[in-house]
């Protein structure tokens, strides 16, 4: 049995044991008072497979997420290295799989908080340039293999949503898509540009996506799943 780490709490308004886990993955269990400890070890243990599947969930979401110390860029989660050098710009660099922070020199006692300020500002104009030399030519090859033209593409941040398609031709992408592999990607670009054809979501929508996309259907769930996480 899995070895689980869980934090206990009485609550006298409780009729019954409850498990509950935290966004960074801690387990809490609420328990009515004066609840054996051996009962509350031995829910925990019979809850362990959708406690460890939770805590999957949460880890795998991580991966995407930009933090003061990683970056995910097409798949790949960097880890931050300040240096501070005079033959590279300010800014972002990747050499060598490092994601290199060419930090401005910053003095006082909050100089810290200041240079990661800065860095979430740079990795920012860094993944946005990014996303935008790789979905604009991406695009452009994929419709003509399709057979599709297009009127312009724009680049946006928005929560809900990787992609959309105008009835004037316009298309408009997430450059939060930076954050996954390139097949993801292409998944969506081909899904936006079949819009193109079809403005729905019908059984000739997916055939058309399918042609191109053979896997649709584990990228569509992949992103149905991990997608929303991106921060």
């Amino acid at each position: 049995m899995a070895n689980i780490t869980y934090t206990h709490k009485k609550n006298s308004r409780s009729k019954s044991l409850k498990i509950s886990v935290s966004g960074t993955g801690e387990v809490l269990v609420t328990t009515p008072p004066y609840t054996p400890k051996l009962l509350v070890d031995r829910f925990v243990q019979t809850n362990s497979h959708w406690i460890e599947l939770q805590q999957r969930k949460i880890e795998s979401k991580k991966a995407f997420t930009v933090t003061d110390t990683t970056v995910a860029v097409f798949g790949k989660t960097y880890t931050r290295k300040d240096i501070y050098s005079a033959s590279l710009s300010i800014g972002i660099h990747i050499k060598e799989n490092q994601f290199l922070f060419n930090a401005p020199y910053v003095s006082g006692i909050d100089s810290d908080a200041k240079i990661t300020e800065s860095f979430h500002q740079h990795t920012r104009m860094f993944l946005k340039k990014t996303a935008r030399s790789f979905i604009l030519p991406r695009t452009q090859l994929l419709a003509k293999k399709m057979g599709i033209s297009y009127n312009a593409i724009s680049l946006k941040e928005q929560k809900t949503r990787w992609g959309s398609c105008s009835s004037q031709g316009n298309l408009n992408f997430n450059w939060r898509l930076v954050h996954f592999e390139p097949p993801i990607i292409d998944y969506v670009i081909i899904h936006e540009l079949a819009h193109r054809t079809y403005m729905d979501h019908s059984t000739n929508f997916w055939k058309l996506v399918e042609k191109y996309d053979p896997e649709y259907t584990l990228k569509r769930g992949w992103l149905k799943r991990n997608g929303l996480s991106v921060s």
